[in-house]
């Protein structure tokens, strides 16, 4: 999967798209291990470093809603006082978006959990070659 050039290209292309619907300064898609598959950044942000500390939240999260019975992980919000990270689950992969700003958190939840879906997608083939911007609706 990561050494293919064209699917490498589509992944980034679809993280540049999130950013311009949302307010989010980094995106990235990491497998369950926390091995960076692809990386958009507005500001300077270490991906590796961000990978790795998302692979360890993703398995916390997990843990959590299987201890509590809630079904599948959708998604884990870590929120600071001058920023937040969500990571939502695309199947094999995690798609990551982070920021320092917080405008409307409603709609970031919403455009990376249709993203992670369509991304799911694209990684196992299941979509044609050509994909547009996707509704939000």
């Amino acid at each position: 999967m990561t050494h293919d050039p064209e699917l490498q290209k589509k992944i980034y292309q679809i993280l540049r798209e999130i950013g311009e619907y949302t307010d989010l300064d980094a995106l990235a898609v990491i497998n369950r291990e926390g091995m960076k598959i692809s990386f958009f950044a507005k500001k300077g942000i270490d991906p590796d470093l961000l990978s790795a500390i998302s692979a360890a939240i993703l398995s916390t999260g997990e843990k959590a809603v299987s201890y509590n019975d809630h079904g599948g992980l959708l998604e884990v919000l870590v929120r600071g006082e001058k920023g937040y990270t969500i990571l939502s689950n695309a199947g094999e992969y995690i798609l990551i978006g982070t920021s320092l700003e917080l405008n409307s958190m409603g709609l970031t939840i919403r455009v990376l959990r249709k993203y992670a879906s369509k991304l799911h997608d694209i990684i196992s083939g299941d979509v044609p070659d050509e994909i547009g911007p996707i509704s939000l609706d």
